[in-house]
């Protein structure tokens, strides 16, 4: 029966290799995820920055268009000055050269603006650039560890399982019978004695069935949860 009682510990620790094989491969995707989600928004941040540039140059060439347009309009204006016949036209014409003065000084203003903003991302877009191109290669190499890590934990899981339904076989009918039972309804079959209480749901066990556990002469379960109770030397 002891040979039986370590059979168990031992099939119930490569349960325990699958069920945590199988969680981290559950995990490892969203991880991934996670990951490839960073770079995006650090290279759409650069991406923003880089036509943000382009914008501003753009913009800026229109304004100068604009500029240009007003003076234009403005220079017309001041040749229909000598043809007016009332001082009415002649200050509506005025207005409207103030007007179009006003609006080209509000305009270099705002390319002023769009110069100086240009100039702030030009002199930092290289430092963006390389601090993305450090950022993604960090974590390309990261997603690829946990790729690595994926294919060796499907290996390991793999092997565990064909150990673990190895070791089945090797059990005694009626109790293999036992341990698929209590299987289906604990996630935890077979649990080793820690602090003279079930390592399943971590009832306090009486020193009498203490004594019972520590023969090793035959199959017993915790009264609270129906899980197998094993008695180790270092318990």
């Amino acid at each position: 029966m002891e040979s039986t009682l370590d059979l168990l510990l031992k099939i119930q620790s490569l349960s325990d290799e699958v069920a945590d094989a199988k969680t981290q491969l559950t995990q490892i995707p969203q991880e991934i995820a996670k990951l490839e989600k960073q770079i995006k928004i650090r290279e759409e941040e650069l991406k923003t920055a880089e036509a943000r540039i382009i914008d501003l140059k753009k913009t800026y060439k229109l304004k100068e268009i604009e500029i240009a347009d007003n003076e234009e309009k403005m220079e017309k204006l001041n040749t229909q000055t000598f043809a007016v016949k009332t001082n009415e036209e002649y200050r509506a014409i005025l207005n409207e050269v103030d007007f179009l003065k006003k609006r080209n000084k509000e305009i270099e203003d705002e390319m002023l603006g769009f110069m100086e903003e240009e100039e702030k991302l030009k002199n930092s877009i290289d430092a963006i650039r390389a601090e993305t191109k450090e950022f993604t290669d960090s974590t390309r190499s990261k997603i690829t560890e946990l790729e690595n890590r994926r294919e060796s934990l499907t290996e390991q899981q793999k092997s565990a399982e064909a150990n673990l339904m190895d070791n089945l076989t090797k059990l005694p009918d009626d109790v293999r019978t036992l341990y698929k039972r209590i299987a289906e309804v604990r996630d935890k079959t077979v649990c080793a004695i820690v602090d003279n209480t079930c390592t399943g749901c971590y009832a306090n066990l009486t020193h009498q069935f203490l004594n019972e556990l520590k023969k090793r002469n035959r199959i017993l379960l915790c009264d609270n949860c129906g899980r197998i109770l094993v008695y180790t030397s270092s318990d």
